[in-house]
């Protein structure tokens, strides 16, 4: 069976339908970590007869009111900006529990833990817009004579799962990802012309064993015709604005490109990519990814849609 360039509708729409994304050198699967099964000629039929399968699915999707894609933008930023836990730094050696609840009293607190060998108060309120405030009306606050510093706290839990069906809804995302523990954030990222899922979503787990472990069990996990994948975020280099991927993947590649310049050299007269990568998938034989965005630290490209 000769092999073809299959460009999906919803990779040529305004981003793929798929954000694998690149992983570090220690954390990229080689084969002695994760067997590659064995491939027959029926097997390879029926994985393409399922991927058009699915591509027809996400092609049939119903078209949306302006309203309800007005209504699933907004709860996807909605739920980005809701960072809630902030730490407060340089507090006086001896400050109480009780003092920093009676600092923050006209806010909600839902957890509140002082370090005083630190100087440091770790504290949850109850949304990213109280956090956001508490943070512009006590950063750089004088406390007993001491300036102290409020900021979002860092976190180390965030994580992106991509190549979602494109049908996926926000509540099955949630099933998804929910067993691992305790959500802090959990969003699809969708399209602004469609209001249908990109195939990808980002969630925040409230302690760092719980998306390690999340990491772990959804990597290369079967959804479908699809397989996930799934990478750390640094959560310093996300935008809301830089969501929206510009990532293309190319599925079965014919057998003449064999290395990343050769993808490269064929793609020169249309759009030459600022980044490319041939290699050898679970389900695809060959898979290739266009990064038109390469600026960000951690190995996902986000571009304004």
């Amino acid at each position: 069976m000769a092999a073809t360039v299959s460009v999906s509708t919803a990779a040529r729409e305004e981003s793929t339908d798929t954000l694998p994304g690149l992983a570090t050198d220690q954390e990229r699967v080689t084969p002695g970590e994760r067997p590659v099964p064995e491939v027959t000629p029926d097997e390879d039929e029926d994985a393409a007869s399922g991927r058009d399968s699915q591509r027809r699915v996400d092609e049939d999707l119903a078209s949306l009111s302006p309203e309800e894609i007005e209504s699933r933008l907004e709860r996807t930023r909605r739920e980005f900006y809701n960072r809630r836990k902030i730490i407060i730094k340089n507090l006086p050696s001896d400050v109480t529990n009780q003092e920093v609840h009676e600092l923050l009293g006209s806010f909600d607190l839902k957890y509140c833990f002082v370090d005083k060998y630190k100087g440091t108060a770790f504290v949850t309120l109850l949304n990213g817009e109280q956090a956001q405030c508490a943070i512009k009306e006590y950063h750089q606050h004088l406390l007993r004579d001491r300036e102290i510093s409020v900021q979002l706290q860092p976190t180390d839990s965030l994580l992106c799962i991509a190549n979602l069906p494109r049908a996926f809804t926000q509540q099955q995302f949630e099933e998804l990802v929910r067993p691992f523990g305790n959500l802090e954030r959990c969003f699809l990222v969708y399209s602004a012309s469609t209001g249908h899922s990109k195939g990808y979503g980002f969630v925040e787990y409230m302690k760092k064993d719980s998306a390690a472990r999340a990491k772990s069990e959804l990597l290369a996990k079967q959804l479908g015709s699809r397989m996930l994948y799934v990478h750390w975020t640094e959560v310093g280099s996300l935008t809301y604005p830089l969501l929206h991927s510009k990532c293309l993947c190319v599925d079965r590649l014919p057998p003449s490109l064999l290395t990343a310049q050769d993808l490269r050299n064929a793609l020169a007269d249309t759009h030459p990519p600022v980044f490319c990568q041939v290699g050898i998938g679970y389900l695809f034989m060959s898979v290739s990814l266009l990064f038109l965005n390469s600026t960000l630290k951690f190995h996902l490209a986000f571009l304004n849609s």
